[in-house]
């Protein structure tokens, strides 16, 4: 038996190699889902991170898969083509997708846990699973390369490549991260090299997302080597808020937010909601509006007083209801003496109580959602508004303020007045919108061209117009000519009239300061007024000593005396910029003023932009001021419109005074300077209660000069050593002022008042606006009755019958 040889089998022909499967799953579907999501994320508005800024992160991202997907093809054939561009795709892919991966990375383990939990966690963990599956791709076409005997360069190219268009893409945003990260430094120096930083390259967008608390993880590879800054902690949302005041000079939370979308307006509702009913204005509502203002208004010529009503209308368009909220700058020394609201198209007069009890009362009743509206001070001569709810599509809200008002006194022969105006709200004005203005006087009136001059009744003047809200406040003050002759006038003593206060005028001389502390803002909004300021100097007198001390982060605040000349060079080469903390400059030039001799005057003279931002404490200037009273005068002079946090903290300095501006900064700190000259008089108004049954002296005239009376009393009982609060509180809802103890609301309904042990308003003691002038028109109707008399006298005289002769 032979063995017969076994055929042999033809081998197999062999087919073109498979890719691996995971190569397509992990490093094209699923970063293609990702992306997708990320895309449906950015329409919706993100919920949970920024949106991808432009179409080169889209794109950028997008090559990932392009690249894997490229290498699953390349792989699956028999025949490698383009190697070249394959190595420079997978390179590209592989430095974006550790970047990401990198940003990811705190979210990694929450990724993991959605996966088991949820089956979610795969758009998470995209980033890292695209990395492993371009670096496992990348191994085996190594190994198939080394199988031909050839060899793959390393990607250095691509990588390059990737993290140089990312740099590039989000530069800003990356330097901006970067900075940030620096002023968390513990190095002072560090930490203003890096305000310094942002002031010249920050990006907005990528400041406020801090400031809002939103997760900005796009800012490229700089921005990522920023979270791991040597020696620094994260920026929290506080203090990305300060960071940001330090370099715009504006308050983030009063812009609008980076981001867009659903869930962000409904964030951005969620924000005002909870600023509902506070004291802060917070961002502008676009659907809310101030579509009316009426200011009218009675100068006294005899008491140097003003009564001033200013009516609001607001409109709300939104499809929610909302409150508005401003702060509102007053003439110098103004107190809020009345509030009026409309609900259902009756008025309703407010209720005076403590601060306390109005404002929880007003809080109580906003959560009800009922008609309320509360006026509180902000600071010296300033209010705050809010009034709540204003109906849902195009409903209307109208309120209404009184305001007595003393004037400015130049000389006997004339006095000033200053119209409130607008210096924070919530709410916008239509571009052209105007404030109807109208005023009445016992005596000439001039003022602004914008007002006309009109007839009115019998021996009374009257100045009529419309003002744009930019210059409310602002331009020319509003003049009244008064009788030279006119030393003492008299009027009721509250409104029980239990007695009278009399009211002398003294003209004596100024007592200029002997030292003069110039404190000035270094903020970009004083840029425009270097020049001014430079100028503005030259008034002043040779024999007051000038200090000059400039808020800046640039530099500590520098005292010591200077000359005019010297003071004008260092404004002229002072570099103006971002928002300046004035605090410590305030603090060290009340240290300089307040070491004067024993017995010679001292003042501090601060010329400040808005102050929107608290940065340093107030604390130190509050001591010293309070500790040493009347040591040294401090007066504040605004060069731009806008909200000071300062001032809101300097309240209850007795020794605070806010001069009246014009518009013309150098006109105004001219005057100041100017009336400090040797010689120089001014005017004082002195006055002082008496008893019932005392003698009047002098024409009778309203009981407004009784309420300012009111207000420099609680203003004595505040600012002692010991401040007597009850007493200033009785004296304030005794004379129904608004005042730092005390507020004034509107509730809805009568039992409110009493739930929150509130008095109820009382009508009969409202003050109106033709008071000033009810003599003069008494006057005009007497002389009319006499000759009216007369007439009807000689009409009978002529036809009684003439006697017949005898």
């Amino acid at each position: 038996m032979s063995d017969t040889p076994a055929t042999a089998q033809p081998p197999a022909e062999a087919g073109p190699p498979r890719a691996p499967r995971f190569l397509l799953i992990w490093g094209v579907l699923l970063p293609l889902l990702a992306l997708g999501a990320e895309l449906g994320l950015h329409l919706l508005g993100d919920l949970f991170m920024d949106p991808i800024p432009t179409p080169i992160h889209a794109l950028l991202i997008a090559l990932v898969p392009l690249a894997n997907g490229l290498l699953y093809r390349a792989l699956g054939q028999e025949q490698l083509h383009h190697l070249q561009a394959l190595n420079w795709l997978n390179g590209l892919a592989l430095g974006v997708a550790s970047y990401y991966a990198l940003v990811f990375l705190p979210l990694t383990p929450f990724g993991l846990l959605a996966i088991v939990a949820f089956g979610i966690g795969f758009l998470v963990l995209s980033p890292v699973l695209s990395l492993i599956a371009a670096i496992r791709g990348r191994r085996l076409l190594k190994q198939r390369l080394a199988r031909e005997e050839r060899s793959l360069p390393l990607p250095v190219g691509g990588v390059l490549l990737a993290l140089i268009a990312l740099t590039l893409v989000d530069l800003s945003p990356g330097l901006t991260r970067v900075a940030l990260q620096m002023t968390m430094a513990q190095s002072p120096a560090t930490r203003q090299a890096g305000v310094d930083l942002l002031r010249r390259v920050g990006h907005e967008d990528t400041m406020l997302s801090q400031a809002y608390g939103y997760f900005t993880p796009f800012s490229g590879p700089l921005g990522l080597l920023a979270s791991w800054f040597p020696g620094t902690e994260q920026v929290s949302q506080n203090q990305a808020q300060d960071i940001y005041y330090r370099v715009t000079g504006k308050t983030a939370l009063e812009q609008m937010p980076p981001l867009h979308g659903p869930y962000n307006r409904y964030r951005d509702r969620s924000m005002e909601f909870q600023l509902r009913g506070g004291s802060a204005v917070g961002r502008a509502i676009p659907e809310v509006s101030l579509v009316g203002s009426r200011l009218e208004g009675s100068l006294d010529a005899q008491a140097s007083t003003a009564y001033l009503e200013w009516t609001q209308v607001y409109r709300n368009d939104a499809s929610t209801t909302h409150e508005a909220r401003s702060k509102i700058l007053l003439p110098p020394g103004a107190v809020v003496s009345r509030l009026t609201l409309w609900i259902n198209g009756e008025e309703q007069e407010a209720a005076f109580g403590t601060r306390s009890a109005t404002r929880g009362a007003y809080e109580k009743v906003v959560q009800a959602r009922r008609d309320p509206v509360l006026v509180t001070t902000a600071g010296r001569d300033r209010i705050m508004v809010q009034l709540f709810p204003i109906p849902a599509r195009g409903g209307e809200m109208k309120v209404r303020i009184g305001i007595t008002v003393p004037l400015v006194m130049d000389n006997l022969r004339q006095a000033r007045l200053q119209l409130p105006a607008f210096r924070e709200r919530n709410f916008g004005m239509a571009e052209d919108f105007r404030h109807a203005v109208w005023l009445e006087a016992n005596g000439p009136l001039t003022g602004t061209p914008l007002l006309r001059t009109e007839p009115a009744p019998s021996r009374t003047y009257a100045l009529r117009g419309e003002i744009p809200d930019a210059e409310l406040g602002r331009g020319p003050l509003v003049g009244l000519e008064r009788d030279p002759g006119m030393s003492t006038v008299w009027g009721p003593l509250g409104a029980e009239e239990k007695g009278i206060l009399l009211q002398h005028y003294q003209e004596s001389p100024v007592r200029a300061p002997r030292r003069l502390a110039l404190v000035v803002d270094g903020s970009r909004f004083l840029a425009p007024h270097a020049q001014a300021l430079s100028q503005a100097l030259a008034a002043l007198p040779a024999t007051v000593e000038l200090g000059l001390f400039i808020a800046s982060d640039d530099n500590p605040p520098q005292g010591g005396h200077r000359t005019p000349q010297e003071a004008a060079q260092a404004l002229a080469s002072q570099h103006f910029t971002g928002g300046q903390d004035n605090s410590a400059a305030l603090l060290a030039a009340w240290n300089w003023a307040a070491a004067a001799p024993e017995g010679e005057a001292a003042t501090l003279l601060w010329v400040h932009g808005p102050q929107a931002q608290l940065l340093g404490s107030m604390e130190p200037l509050l001591q010293g001021l309070q500790q040493r009273r009347n040591r040294v005068q401090l007066l504040t002079l605004e060069a731009e419109p806008g909200p000071n946090r300062v001032l809101e903290a300097l309240e209850p300095l007795a020794a605070l005074r806010v001069l009246p501006v014009t518009g013309d900064l150098r006109q105004d700190l001219e005057r100041q300077l100017a009336a400090w000259q040797p010689g120089a008089k001014e005017i004082r108004i002195l006055r002082q209660p008496q008893a019932p049954g005392a003698r009047p002296q002098g024409p009778r005239t309203s009981d407004h000069p009784a309420r300012l009376w009111a207000a420099g009393e609680i203003e004595r009982l505040l600012d002692q050593p010991k401040p007597d609060q009850k007493a200033a509180t009785a004296l304030a809802l005794s004379y129904r002022l608004v005042t730092p103890v005390s507020g004034a609301v509107v509730l809805e309904k009568a039992e409110d008042y009493d739930e929150a042990g509130l008095d109820r308003p009382d009508n009969a003691r409202v003050p109106t606006i033709p008071e000033p002038e009810e003599w003069a028109l008494m006057l005009a109707v007497l002389a009319l009755l006499l000759w009216q008399f007369r007439r009807r006298r000689q009409a009978g005289s002529r036809s009684a019958p003439t006697a017949l002769p005898a």
